[in-house]
């Protein structure tokens, strides 16, 4: 927000609008959430690279989708 005030460009507020509509889309679908949380959690206490992997891709599936359905 401070950042489009002293610049003047409406973009940051629109970016995190639009991630923040991602998030909320996330949560309204008590499943997607459940998966959204525990990839994240898995991703950050995963023992080795691969599975922090594997769980990180996880999340970025599920939020790209959220992000498509409700941005286009």
């Amino acid at each position: 927000m401070a950042e489009a005030i002293t610049s003047g460009d409406t973009r940051p507020i629109q970016a995190f609008v639009a991630h923040r509509a991602a998030v909320v889309e996330i949560e309204r679908h008590p499943a997607t959430a459940r998966a959204h949380h525990r990839a994240n959690h898995l991703a950050n206490h995963a023992g080795t690279v691969q599975e922090r992997s594997e769980h990180a891709i996880a999340v970025a599936e599920i939020y790209r989708a959220a992000y498509t359905t409700v941005n286009g």
